[in-house]
């Protein structure tokens, strides 16, 4: 079989040094007595940011009112900060069990906290994330752990080479991570007596799987305003053979937050008995590099933090969205694996995303609108820019041409007061001068909009636009032979791929972008243990 190339999911475009102190050793340096049943903060974190910050909370209710406080509180730590002055912390979520896939990392996210603006950021990074290792070579990110523990023998090189790729596709350098089992978080939901959950959309699911390899059931969950058990919570956040893993991301964000208003209302901050049963389900269940005196500093930081102030972002494939950062590529490049590529190869995509999910999070917060216009002769310059802003989770809400097509120098016209720090953002993208007056053209009826910037693409801005990454996606797809038949796209049911032209020539088809490959042979196939 020959391949040839074409763009890839065109169909969609339209609709879219670790400071690791010892816990133990500081324990014991306390010499406790024996009757008394030492609460461990280090073993007790939590599955992602939100429920970090109620666990972590928790550990500092419990060490504060036992009478060893003075002790303690005397040994409190500055938290390790990066160089914006973040505390980002790579939170993974494991099945565990004895089934193969136990130690696949299949949540995956970075909190980053603020500590001088009380703000959380959480990125979620999709598990079949590609990537390649030059220690156990390609292989979906969420397989790092495992290979570690498991293969090389040592679950902590597991750890920092998931650290790294993280810092590699992210740009983020993380300063913790914090892992827990699966089974923890339904240890957690249950000792809280279950979550009340508002389902936004009703679930169905008939392959949910039924224990570690018997086989399957049917998981149902109706839209509205639900009580879910811990086994029920973690179906519905675990679930995703009827959607797909970024609806499932999506679920996780929903019983996180749900988790923390179920506390909150429960009052289990204040109840000692609750937060040592929430202890005594969770200490087996969890591995941090938390140091105690870390952890107080974290539950002061965590019992601050509002709701309002965490903002989520997930990375995923549909480039008409917020993130859409991502790429199926062909199967028969991996063997029949389905992964997910970045359209940029350098991650730069994914690190503008961050710079601004992470060090400038008022722009999502404030609801910024921004309107493009065309003040160039260039084609279509302000639906490209627009696209791929929006792809950064910036708010385009209006676009089109200028009203001339001569403006020389890219400006950003302010509506209202706009902080340096959203500016700063801006123009790393889009370089321009400021201007806090709107030109009378403007202010005519064809582009009065609700916009608080106007930015007017000029001349200068032709020879550095930025470039639309998936403009250059291709892959290897299967070329028809002589007597096969044309295989069908997996979504309009349609034949592709039907050419019989040799690679590197061109052909006319309307839908296959034919060009030169830089090698014909497929990428090698991800090693991932078998899972339930």
């Amino acid at each position: 079989m020959e391949f040839q190339r074409r763009k890839i999911r065109t169909d969609r475009l339209s609709q879219y040094a670790h400071r690791r102190e010892s816990f133990k050793s500081f324990r014991e340096k306390l010499k406790p007595s024996q009757d008394f049943k030492f609460f461990t903060p280090k073993k007790t974190i939590i599955l992602s940011a939100i429920v970090a910050f109620v666990m972590i909370f928790t550990a500092y209710k419990v060490i504060k009112g036992i009478s060893l406080r003075s002790v303690v509180f005397s040994l409190g730590k500055d938290l390790q900060e990066d160089d914006y002055g973040h505390t980002n912390i790579l939170l993974l979520g494991t099945g565990g069990g004895e089934h193969e896939g136990a130690d696949l990392t299949d949540t995956i996210i970075v909190a980053s906290i603020n500590q001088k603006t009380n703000q959380v950021t959480l990125l979620s990074v999709p598990r079949d994330f590609y990537i390649t290792d030059k220690k156990v070579g390609s292989t979906r990110i969420n397989n790092l752990y495992h290979i570690g523990k498991n293969e090389l023998g040592s679950a902590e090189l597991g750890i920092n080479m998931l650290e790294e790729h993280i810092k590699d596709v992210t740009g983020i350098q993380v300063q913790y991570y914090l892992k827990l089992d699966f089974q923890g978080f339904k240890e957690i939901v249950d000792a809280l007596g279950g979550v009340d959950v508002n389902i936004p959309e009703a679930l169905y699911d008939p392959m949910y799987p039924k224990g570690e390899n018997i086989g399957y059931e049917i998981l149902s969950i109706s839209a509205g305003q639900q009580h879910l058990d811990g086994e029920t919570a973690l179906k519905y956040a675990r679930s995703r053979h009827s959607t797909s893993d970024f609806d499932r991301s999506t679920r996780q964000q929903i019983i996180l937050y749900a988790l923390k208003e179920t506390a909150e209302q429960k009052g289990v901050l204040g109840d000692t008995g609750k937060l040592q049963d929430i202890y005594d389900s969770l200490q087996k269940y969890i591995d941090t590099d938390l140091a105690l005196r870390e952890i107080l500093t974290l539950g002061k930081i965590g019992s601050q933090i509002k709701r309002e102030n965490i903002v989520t972002y997930r990375i995923h494939d549909d480039p008409a969205q917020c993130g859409g950062l991502l790429y199926t590529p062909a199967r028969d490049l991996y063997n029949g694996a389905s992964v997910l590529v970045a359209a940029r190869t350098d991650n730069g995509d994914i690190h503008n995303l961050t710079d601004i999910a992470l060090n400038h999070p008022e722009i999502k917060q404030s609801g910024l609108k921004l309107q493009i216009l065309n003040g160039t002769k260039g084609i279509g310059l302000a639906a490209e820019t627009k696209i791929i802003l929006n792809r950064l989770c910036l708010n385009v809400i209006r676009f089109g041409n200028g009203q001339t097509k001569d403006v020389p120098r890219t400006t950003y016209y302010l509506k209202k007061d706009i902080s340096g720090s959203t500016l700063e953002a801006l123009q790393k993208l889009i370089p321009g001068v400021v201007s806090m007056q709107i030109p009378p053209k403007y202010l005519e009826p064809q582009y009065v909009s609700d916009a608080d910037i106007i930015i007017e693409l000029g001349a200068d801005y032709l020879p550095r636009k930025m470039k639309d990454s998936f403009d250059g996606i291709v892959s290897l797809t299967p070329t028809v032979v002589s007597g096969e038949a044309a295989p069908k796209d997996a979504t309009t049911g349609t034949g592709v791929g039907t050419s019989t032209a040799p690679i590197g020539t061109k052909t006319t088809a309307p839908t296959t972008k034919t060009t030169t490959l830089k090698t014909t042979t497929p990428a090698p196939t991800p090693t991932t243990p078998k899972k339930k």
